[in-house]
């Protein structure tokens, strides 16, 4: 079984013949540790393609130099851990939306290096690709204090800027569509640690409508839909489902494990999220098995519902990093120890 299928198996709950790998890496983790992380990945091989699609994005190649996005947005970032912060907003006054240029998604990533990328990717791995970012994006563009404002005070403004972005989405997906894909991930950072950022409510009246289009358009295209999301998003995990969310990425130990395998255990697929805040760069290697043996065996099923993944940042020690792809590989579901770390 190849990668593609084994991934789509694992969605579609049509028993996989072992659970799905997918690599999450930050660039720090990647400059600390270079050859050693790569021969390491290459002992737990990635069922999921590279793309070769490339977009100014959050991540400069230069720290601490303001560089702006595709979109005008100007970034700075401090250190290669972490992703930078806008410094310049430029709808900061809706006065500039007038004269504000949108960026057309033909042109605004480089789109030359995909087909040859696809060509020459390994046999038979799963093509997910980035469907791109909303509500950060409004917030990138806007200011996130501004841009609370604008949704309190049901600003038109908003509806036009979510509207338009939604726009450059679908044109994306469309473009996406040219290429052998199965599936695309759409991500925005809904939660804090203890709640939505937004009230439920609100959510649904101005921002589901707008997902419900992209994910239509996916599935349209027989195509899988991912969604990720850090922090407590219970509040709209049901709304996801509801409008064609078939793979979720939650930040599981902030949502809870009880919750999610009490209410969307064999319902939807989950990436996993082997917690990136304590336990894979603080945890020993014990803990870090016992983390994934957990999650595992909460959310997935003998016939599907788990991909294994873990976010390794520069600060996450190879041992643990292998210690958790070793469980993705070797996991069978058979009654084994379960025993959680206590954090």
């Amino acid at each position: 079984m190849d990668g593609r299928e084994r991934v789509t198996r694992a969605i579609e709950f049509a028993s996989p013949d072992r659970l799905p790998t997918k690599h999450i890496l930050l660039p720090g983790a990647i400059l600390h540790y270079g050859d050693a992380l790569a021969a390491l990945l290459a002992r737990y091989p990635d069922d999921f393609a590279p793309t070769g699609y490339v977009e100014p994005s959050e991540y400069g190649d230069r720290i601490g130099v303001p560089q702006p996005d595709a979109w005008g947005a100007r970034w700075v970032r401090e250190s290669d851990e972490h992703k930078g912060l806008v410094v310049e907003h430029p709808l900061a006054a809706w006065e500039s939306l007038d004269s504000y240029q949108f960026p057309d998604p033909l042109v605004a990533g480089d789109w030359s290096r995909v087909a040859d990328t696809l060509e020459r990717a390994e046999s038979g791995r799963y093509v997910l690709v980035d469907g791109d970012t909303l509500f950060q994006r409004m917030f990138y563009l806007r200011g996130f204090e501004e841009l609370m404002l604008d949704l309190a005070e049901d600003r038109p403004e908003a509806r036009y800027l979510r509207d338009r972005i939604v726009e450059f989405m679908l044109r994306k997906i469309e473009r996406w569509l040219d290429f052998p894909v199965d599936g695309f991930q759409f991500r925005d950072d809904w939660g804090t640690q203890q709640s939505l950022m937004i009230a439920p409510d609100r959510w649904r009246s101005f921002y589901k409508p707008a997902y419900r289009r992209l994910f239509g358009a996916v599935r349209s295209a027989e195509k899988h839909v991912f969604f990720h999301s850090d922090g407590q998003i219970r509040a709209i995990i049901p709304d996801l489902i509801e409008i064609g969310a078939q793979v979720l990425n939650p930040q599981v130990g902030v949502v809870g494990h009880d919750f999610l395998a009490r209410e969307y255990r064999g319902r939807v697929c989950f990436v996993g999220d082997v917690d990136r805040q304590l336990i894979l760069p603080f945890g020993s290697t014990d803990e870090v098995v016992a983390y994934a043996r957990r999650e595992i065996a909460s959310l997935g099923t003998p016939q599907g519902g788990y991909i294994g993944a873990g976010e390794l940042a520069g600060d996450v020690p190879l041992a643990n990093a292998e210690a958790m792809l070793r469980e993705f590989a070797t996991w069978t579901f058979e009654p084994r120890a379960l025993d959680k770390p206590e954090r």
